[in-house]
């Protein structure tokens, strides 16, 4: 396994990061300052006042002495007044003091011992001692492997990292995967793919841990039902015992699927009697239908009519106030010019008019109360009409779904008028067209095809999109979700060639195969699912070997695989 030659330093580590007033090696060697051994004896004027240890990034103050820069970076820093010389307490002022390169070059000059002697032997210059640190092979490191903290000799570094360390990486023996050693034998043991164990149904095979699923499927000694039990045979044991009642139980067998048919049968004509049954009622209501729309009609005559002759009676009777009030001005004006007796005969005049007058508006007020009559019963023939034709569409829409609900899983659709309908779907929005349900059985799923002739998302204008949809039925609460029986799509040729085109699909996990929602407020039915790039349009209308649309149709069939489904 590759390592990283970088590893961190222990007691002794040497950084490469610069520290103090100059950019130099000196500061890296600040943690060994005080334990390193010169081959002669260091000299007194090498020694730094303050620390007592060799002089690092040597600097002189005014009186002549030499420090470390940090010792009189800190001496400067620390006093609150000016600070003094710990040697002739000459006072120390910051801009007489300066780096001592002379005083560097000799001390870095001077002969050192490696500073892991014994072990090591090595002896170099001052300023190399640095760069011998970074490869001496005695030097204390610390493993750079994630979590472990084991400290060690460079010289041993590499073969801890690639045998002795518990937090090298590994490969598995079985799936060859890496995996840190302290967990290989927990991976190995519990969850590696590769790795064979005993069956768990004690079958006595040994089988891969990600074959475990499928071996299931075909275990001997898993407890599964009999084929034949959508038929009645309640016969559950184990695979192996199954198989044998299977093949000595045929006769059996074969009397229940006769029983099934048998009974299937009885239900067609039940079924066949009940479509009759429903059609004879949709032409009674289709023949009542008629007769109150002959019935309605004479009273919408009368009531327009009632309509013009009350429309005139208003008028008149309006022009009648108009002339009681112009004959009633004119009377006060004469009796104030003649006096009551020269107008009565004129007034005895206007008495017999108001009187007819008053004739002919009660007239009227009759025949207004009998238009409202009238107009009541109108109305109410009305509602009794929209009722019956809302009734006579369900019942139209309902018959004709159980002329083509199929109950075996199988859906052929036909889709008239394709060119005109793939041509409205490449000028407008994206056009969805869907079928009338089907049935995987007499109580089973509830599904529908849809079909966008001109293509939906990557198919769009390119290609023929199909899709499955699974939808709210009644029998939903009894049945096992999610859906997981297979299903495929084909277009059918109709050359006698069978070349159908189709592409099958098995449901995954996900959520258009769960439940269609139960509540009032969820949709009927779930995402649709199938193929957006089902087959192309060149594919459809000019195929080489088979005929897809022909009188301007397409036949779409859609099979859903029942089996191991369970009659309820």
């Amino acid at each position: 396994m590759a390592t990283n030659e970088n590893v961190q330093n222990g007691s002794r580590g040497i950084s490469r990061q610069n520290s103090g007033a100059a950019g130099t090696w000196e500061p890296d060697l600040i943690m060994v300052q005080h334990s390193l051994k010169f081959v002669k004896k260091l000299e007194e004027q090498y020694v730094c006042p303050t620390c007592r240890g060799v002089i690092l990034n040597p600097h002189q103050t005014g009186c002549g002495h030499i420090f470390c820069y940090r010792c009189i970076q800190g001496l400067l820093e620390s006093s609150a007044t000016t600070p003094t010389c710990p040697l002739d307490g000459a006072l120390i002022k910051s801009d007489q003091v300066f780096q001592d390169n002379c005083c560097k070059r000799e001390i870095s000059n001077l002969e050192v011992f490696c500073t892991n002697s014994p072990n090591c032997s090595c002896r170099m210059t001052f300023c190399r001692l640095q760069e011998h640190l970074q490869v001496c092979k005695y030097e204390s490191l610390q493993c750079s492997n994630a979590g472990c903290s084991e400290v060690m000799q460079r010289k041993d570094i590499q073969e801890h990292l690639r045998i002795s360390c518990s937090y090298r990486w590994e490969p598995c023996h079985y799936c060859t995967d890496s995996y840190i050693f302290c967990e290989l034998e927990d991976h190995e043991r519990h969850t590696c793919p590769e790795v064979e164990i005993q069956c768990p149904n004690k079958c006595s095979q040994m089988i891969k841990r990600r074959m475990l699923k499928d071996h299931a499927d075909r275990c001997p000694e898993v407890e599964t039902d009999c084929v034949f039990k959508k038929y009645g045979c309640g016969v559950r044991e184990k695979r192996a015992h199954v198989l044998v009642h299977e093949e000595n139980a045929l006769k059996h067998h074969i009397l229940l699927v006769l029983g099934s048919n048998t009974k299937l049968e009885t239900q067609m004509e039940v079924l066949q009697q009940e479509v009759l049954l429903r059609h004879q009622e949709l032409q009674d209501r289709s023949l009542q239908v008629n007769a109150l729309e002959k019935e309605v009609r004479p009273l919408a005559e009368q009531v327009s009519h009632c309509d013009n002759t009350l429309s005139a009676v208003q008028r008149s009777l309006e022009e009648q106030r108009d002339h009681i009030s112009n004959v009633r001005q004119q009377l006060e004006e004469l009796s104030s010019v003649f006096g009551p007796g020269v107008a009565r005969e004129e007034l005895d005049q206007l008495r017999a008019s108001l009187d007819a007058l008053r004739q002919q508006v009660s007239i009227t007020e009759g025949l207004k109360d009998h238009l409202g009559v009238l107009n009541e019963t109108y109305m109410r023939h009305k509602r009794l009409l929209s009722i019956h034709t809302a009734q006579l569409e369900r019942n139209d829409e309902h018959f004709r779904e159980l002329e083509s609900t199929s109950y075996d899983g199988k859906l052929i659709w036909k889709l008239r008028d394709y060119r005109k309908r793939k041509e409205a779907g490449a000028r407008g929005p994206v056009s969805c067209l869907s079928s009338s349900p089907f049935y995987t059985s007499r109580n089973g799923y509830k599904m529908s095809a849809r079909a966008y002739l001109n293509g939906d998302g990557a198919g769009r204008n390119t290609h023929l999109s199909l899709y499955v949809v699974l939808m709210r039925g009644d029998f939903d609460p009894l049945l096992p979700w999610p859906f997981k029986q297979a299903v495929s799509l084909s277009v059918l040729d109709q050359s006698g060639a069978k070349n159908h085109l189709t592409m099958s699909f098995r449901p995954d996990s996900n959520t258009s195969f769960h439940r269609p929602g139960s509540a009032a407020a969820a949709a009927a039915c779930n995402v649709a699912t199938g193929f957006p790039c089902f087959a192309t349009h060149a594919q459809l209308e000019s195929p080489k070997n088979a005929i897809y649309v022909r009188d301007d149709t397409v036949f779409i069939k859609i099979k859903v695989d029942t089996s191991g489904l369970e009659e309820l």
